[in-house]
């Protein structure tokens, strides 16, 4: 039989190879495991009987008593203690019936006895309960009202952007749409030089309010300045 705790051996006999006097004894006895299901009853008004729903198995518990005895003895003994009051998850391991599915456990009791009179002897006992990693919980996937929210918001920041724009079409003498005609754009901060697609149209979008002035690159247009007034939103 063996139990281990976080590389701890809880079970080993350890003898001087010259003379075979015991040099430290680590036992364990009085072993008890309690396996649980979790069962909720579903009684039904107006019928015999209930509906018993299985919501899984509960974490197992280990207890037993033990004993520590000789060389290292205390020192063994402040280690457990240590990992008790830590209060984290260890390694577990044992080939005891009914724990093999077991490989994590915390500390949940830990209770110590100093025999006295005898040096380096000292009894105990542990209750473990079997811990469980944490599942992480996947992110749900965004409900109805959460995409048409987002779509508001796409479809409002695409208004607010169409409405601070410059846009018109440069025709020739006949009126026929001119392409590739340069545009400027002026204003106190600066300019942009647009060109005009293949039906003469020009655009210029996401301009902050205020004042512009629009001058088209092309015979036709020699001398002409057109002002345009972009207003805030607010007003």
């Amino acid at each position: 039989m063996s139990i281990e705790i976080d590389g701890i051996q809880l079970i080993r006999h350890s003898r001087d190879p010259d003379t075979g006097v015991t040099k430290s004894l680590r036992s364990v006895y009085n072993i008890a495991i309690s396996e649980k299901r979790r069962i909720v009853e579903h009684k039904i008004p107006g019928f015999e009987g209930s509906i018993l729903q299985d919501l899984g198995r509960e974490p197992v518990t280990i207890s037993f008593e033990g004993t520590l005895f000789g060389e290292g003895a205390r020192e063994d003994l402040e280690i457990i203690r240590s990992k008790f009051k830590a209060g984290s998850p260890v390694p577990f391991s044992s080939d005891i019936s009914g724990v093999a599915e077991v490989n994590q456990v915390l500390i949940e009791d830990f209770q110590v006895e100093d025999s006295g009179g005898a040096v380096n002897r000292y009894k105990y006992r542990m209750v473990l309960r079997e811990y469980f990693i944490p599942q992480e919980e996947e992110e749900p996937a965004p409900s109805q009202e959460e995409e048409a929210a987002e779509e508001v918001e796409e479809e409002t920041n695409d208004a607010l952007a169409s409405v601070n724009y410059i846009t018109g079409k440069v025709l020739d003498a006949n009126g026929n749409p001119r392409s590739e005609v340069s545009v400027k754009i002026t204003w106190d901060g600066g300019e942009y030089i647009i060109k005009t697609n293949e039906e003469g149209i020009f655009r210029k979008d996401n301009l902050e309010p205020g004042k512009y002035k629009v001058t088209v690159d092309a015979p036709e247009y020699e001398g002409i300045t057109k002002e345009v007034e972009i207003k805030s939103g607010e007003e």
